[in-house]
């Protein structure tokens, strides 16, 4: 039982902390970053403490907050287009010191740290795998409500819902050609749960308080265990840093959209927290008047989110958090029965609860040396509801998904150019699918279409983070993972990064993916007798296994311009598939399965342009040509384009004022998996504008999609955007210190 775990973890912690001096006052950096040549603040300048944890980034007016414990530090300040420059700061408990800083213009590009390649804090210019990174700039400025929406503009990725219609739609997003279900997705380090066949919908996790994603291309279950074949999304969500700070937004567009959000933080004698809490609605869009159905549903959802983090000692830091979701969507279906002669009309008013906590601490034992420890638990709990108009017919299907974690890391330097990452992990999963039919004469029937199931995992990993010379380093890894179902099993993985001149970058790295098979694909039973088929799940399903390389080039012309090309090739074996089972189906009843069949390859080459400057022009983007085959048929899969342009233009207006342009443009692609169906390209432009009204009140708008580029209900397999254009405005009042 894994129950007791984060109690006896939360008093290790407790007994931890008690052997440090838990009164420990903090102290406080204020100040402002101003451009030295024409005295105006810089906002989004990054603050670091050089060798802590410690940073944050200047608001639009150029001023920033930092605490920190009592201490002797060099600050440093990054700004992109600015000299980097650093003070040496004391700081005294109880007091505030001041450190503002005057920046010379020099187009250089700022140093982006990521977490998510190797598990520790990294330069993205040193990583040794691909990454792509979206920073609280782009989150900013961008009109996007969720995080599936966020991934639209990444490089390398296919995000869309129509190629997904039936398993309920997620919006699911695809890496290298690599399916959603084997993607794995993280919030601050943790996995989420409850997706239809794995999918884990990326348009029901809102983007309040996400302080920015990283995205990692490539196997990597060697650091992060099952799942994570295709790659990693890793959403981190924002913490507190300044003393005290809120605001509040609203925000309206077409469709009826109505979105509210308010947030507050306050740090004070090392204890730190925020509160982020939002509500939104939208109506259903129908693309066809004539007929009732809906192609997008209405939806309502609410969103709490809470963090709290004590600085016990200097060594010493505990945390928990907790969020909440719910949300309420209404669809409308209707289906023609040729027997009878007449047109039956569902409504499917389904309720989604996603309720995640965790607590954890992080021990500083020697300098930059630290154990984590953590504990952490999902609840995924959905009602999907089927009602016959104009009937008493009702189907009631209840899900319960849980996910237990606690883990044991430590990072340790050894000598001057190694660092180990050591870890330990235990993960319980539950999962019970319960059906209750209401039938047109009052019968009540209850069945249960995933029996209540349980696996549990013990995972062992390690890495060593090797700094070879000054010109090369090699990250070695590998992953032990126990299974209660299917024994052990080793991911290892190799990477490396060598500079070749002082303007180009080599990176390759190889490394294997792991995927058990998911509860639901091991015990479904979904009876749809009435409609001629069942689902059954299959008890005797093997791993998942994939392979993966990619090596890159990267090109620095400085000042102002760096570009990036990435191959990759990808192969993928006992894939689980849906298939039909002739020794149990009859003439009137089709039976399915599952099956480990499936073998697929991925391969392609991306090419990126990142941070090229013109004047007040920033523009980013690339190209990517993908080839997604499955090899036993040597047939294209689906929903993979096989040309992908990606590109925005940022431009610095009046006032401190942006503006961005963004261009997605697709190749056609094939619709389903027996090629009969051809999904035309598509292209879509979107515009964002921020501008700051006062010193507290901001304004920003957008349109979506300008060009109106949308699905025709008349092409069958049409997989371009469903709702077309779309306005947004949002105010945003801000309540400084």
């Amino acid at each position: 039982m894994l129950c007791p775990f984060p109690l006896a973890l939360f008093r290790l912690i407790i007994v931890v902390s008690s052997l440090s001096p838990l009164y420990l006052h903090a102290a406080q950096i204020v100040g402002e970053v101003t451009d030295g040549n024409s005295n105006k603040p810089i906002p989004n300048a990054l603050i670091t403490i050089i060798g802590g944890e410690f940073a944050t980034v200047t608001d639009h007016l150029g001023q920033y907050e930092l605490v920190a414990v009592p201490g002797h530090y060099v600050v440093q300040v990054n700004a992109i287009g600015y000299e980097i420059k650093r003070q040496k700061v004391q700081l005294l408990a109880d007091k505030t010191a001041r450190a503002n800083f005057l920046l010379n213009i020099q187009p250089i590009v700022q140093e982006t740290m990521i977490v998510t390649a190797t598990g520790s804090p990294k330069s993205v210019s040193i990583t040794t795998v691909p990454v792509e990174f979206i920073d609280q700039e782009i989150i900013q400025l961008s009109n996007a409500e969720n995080v599936g929406a966020l991934l639209e503009n990444v490089l390398g990725l296919n995000v869309h819902s129509s190629l997904y219609g039936y398993l309920g739609s997620p919006t699911g997003v695809m890496i290298q050609g690599i399916d959603p279900n084997r993607v794995l997705i993280l919030v601050d380090g943790e996995p989420v749960i409850g997706g239809p066949a794995g999918i884990i919908d990326l348009s029901k996790l809102p983007i309040a308080n996400v302080e920015r994603v990283e995205v990692v291309k490539g196997p990597h279950s060697a650091l992060y265990g099952s799942d994570a074949m295709g790659g990693v999304v890793h959403i981190f969500t924002r913490s507190q840093q300044g003393s005290r700070d809120g605001n509040f937004r609203m925000r309206l567009g077409t469709g009826d959209l109505y979105f509210l959000r308010g947030e507050a933080g306050l740090r004070h004698d090392g204890l730190s927290a925020r509160l982020v809490a939002t509500r939104s609605t939208q109506d259903a869009l129908d693309l066809s008047p004539d007929d009732p159905d809906t192609d997008i549903d209405e939806y309502s959802q609410r969103f709490l989110q809470g963090k709290l983090r004590l600085e016990a000692s200097p060594s010493l830091a505990l945390r928990a958090s907790l969020r909440l979701l719910s949300q309420n969507e209404l669809g409308i279906s209707s289906q023609y029965f040729a027997p009878f002669q007449k047109t039956y009309t569902w409504r499917f008013p389904d309720q989604t609860k996603r309720n995640e906590a965790s607590i954890g601490a992080t021990w500083n034992l020697f300098e930059q040396g630290t154990i984590e420890f953590g504990a952490y638990r999902s609840d995924f709990k959905k009602n999907s509801i089927e009602e016959l108009v104009g009937g008493r017919n009702r189907r009631d299907r209840f899900t319960d998904n849980t996910l237990w974690k606690g883990k044991l890391r430590g990072v340790m330097p050894t000598g001057g150019s190694h660092q180990i990452t050591t870890g330990l992990e235990y993960v319980q999963e539950e999962l019970e699918v319960v059906l209750e039919r209401l039938k047109p004469l009052g019968e009540q029937t209850k069945s249960f279409e995933v029996p209540k199931s349980r696996v549990d995992g013990i995972d062992i990993y390690f890495q060593d983070d090797w700094k070879v010379r000054k010109s090369t380093s090699l990250v070695v890894g590998g992953r032990l993972q126990s299974h209660s179902r299917y024994g052990t099993n080793f991911t290892p993985k190799i990477s490396f990064a060598r500079l070749l001149t002082s303007r180009v970058r080599l990176r390759g790295s190889y490394g294997k993916g792991y995927r058990a098979p998911s509860l639901k694909e091991l015990h479904f039973i979904f009876d749809h007798s009435n409609l001629g088929y069942k689902v059954l799940g299959s008890p005797g399903l093997e791993p998942e296994h994939s392979r993966g390389i990619n090596i890159g080039l990267e090109f620095e012309q400085k000042p102002n311009l760096s570009v990036k090309v990435n191959f990759f090739h990808n192969r993928l074996r006992n894939l689980i598939q849906t298939v039909f089972d002739p020794m149990q189906s009859t003439g009137s009843l089709a039976i399915y399965g599952y099956n480990n069949i499936g073998r697929a390859t991925t391969y392609g080459v991306e090419l990126g342009l990142t941070n090229f400057r013109m004047d007040r022009f920033v523009v980013n983007g690339g190209y990517t040509y993908l080839r997604a085959r499955e090899q036993a048929v040597q047939r294209d899969l689906p929903g993979r384009p096989r040309h992908a342009l990606r590109f925005r233009i940022a431009l610095s207006t009046i006032r401190e004022g942006r503006l961005a342009l963004r261009l997605r443009r697709d190749s056609p692609a094939w619709a389903d998996f027996d090629a009969k169906f051809r999904s035309p390209g598509g292209q879509e432009i979107d515009l964002d504008l921020e501008q700051p009204l006062s010193r507290r009140l901001v304004l920003k708008c957008g349109i979506e999609n300008v060009l109106n580029d949308r699905r025709s209900i008349e092409q069958p397999g049409d997989l371009r955007s469903i709702r077309g254009r779309a306005v947004r405005a949002e105010l945003q009042l801000r309540i400084l210190r």
